[in-house]
């Protein structure tokens, strides 16, 4: 039961956002209730059907279009309710839904009961496409590098990629992020706070307009400010460059597939470390082949930073 209902309420939410991008604002505002609410930050509350409309009514005089939802769960309440939550973008603004509250109507049909959401970044002007592409650099520090305390196999190599990229993107003014991976674990056999080696390579460093996001596990979206530097972006690809092609980069690529983010993981730009399973002795270029072939069912486009560049120029 609670299957089909979840289908339910994702087919009504798909159907409001069709309806939203085609500007059909009325058949927005009838999909609530007539007793309905909405709360919008940092814009106020609206109570009942007529108030509701009226917002979006005014709203849609911006030319609101591309709506989209990301990182969309679902949970049923019982067999006439159900809240939504998700990140979502469009061409003038991004945000955060907080709840949805969608209710079966006797009727038949889902209608909103409830409507919470946030807009983080509003536009004065639509955000080019191209600006909604990100270069994120993945663990790029010195415990990685030769005389660090975890070295990998080609990770000057892969910087050198990297910092292809980089430079590509700070001199066109795009979107860059790093990660950078701080263990809590005093004992960890690398990446451990106020040493030397948790610093990101020189090469490759932050300038001081460029996010920072620090993370102390495996994905790079738990418990960390990636997924609302993304939202606030309106980043809609990720680029991905760094270290471990088995670990980080593997995750961070399947973790925002999952959530709606299309990846592409830079095949050259990307390192491993010689690692032994029972028998078998695997070599860097060995583990970052076997992770690209991984990601190619499902989790990302694997292409090489020359490729990129020529696409994207």
């Amino acid at each position: 039961m609670s299957q089909s209902i979840r289908q339910s309420v994702m087919q009504a939410s798909r159907e409001w956002i069709a309806n939203f991008n085609l500007g059909n604002v009325q058949a927005c505002i009838e999909r609530y209730l007539p007793e309905a609410n909405m709360q919008v930050s940092p814009f106020g509350r609206f109570d009942g059907r007529d108030a509701i409309g009226a917002f979006w009514s005014e709203f849609a005089k911006s030319g609101p279009t591309q709506l989209v939802y990301r990182n969309v769960e679902i949970k049923v309440l019982n067999d006439k309710q159900a809240i939504l939550s998700a990140n979502w973008s469009m061409n003038i603004a991004s945000g955060f839904i907080s709840k949805e509250l969608w209710t079966l109507s006797d009727d038949g049909q889902w209608y909103l009961a409830e409507d919470d959401f946030s807009v983080l970044t509003q536009l004065a002007a639509p955000l080019e496409q191209h600006m909604r592409t990100s270069l994120v650099l993945v663990d790029l520090q010195n415990d990685y590098f030769p005389g660090g305390r975890f070295p990998l196999d080609n990770t000057d190599e892969a910087t050198k990629q990297a910092k292809t990229l980089l430079t590509h993107f700070r001199e066109q003014g795009l979107p860059v992020i790093h990660i950078q991976h701080i263990f809590e674990d005093e004992n960890a056999a690398f990446f451990t706070d106020n040493t030397p080696g948790i610093e990101i390579a020189l090469s490759v460093a932050p300038q001081k307009s460029e996010p920072l996001v620090v993370k102390h596990q495996v994905d790079s979206f738990i418990d960390t400010s990636l997924e609302q530097t993304l939202v606030e972006l309106g980043i809609e690809k990720l680029v991905i460059v760094g270290a471990m092609a088995q670990a980080c980069v593997q995750t961070i690529a399947r973790s925002a597939t999952n959530k709606g983010y299309h990846c592409e993981v830079i095949s050259d730009a990307i390192a491993a470390p010689t690692l032994g399973y029972g028998e078998h002795d695997f070599s860097g270029e060995q583990l970052v082949a076997a992770n690209l072939l991984s990601l190619s069912f499902g989790g990302a486009e694997a292409i090489t930073t020359a490729e990129w560049l020529n696409k994207n120029s």
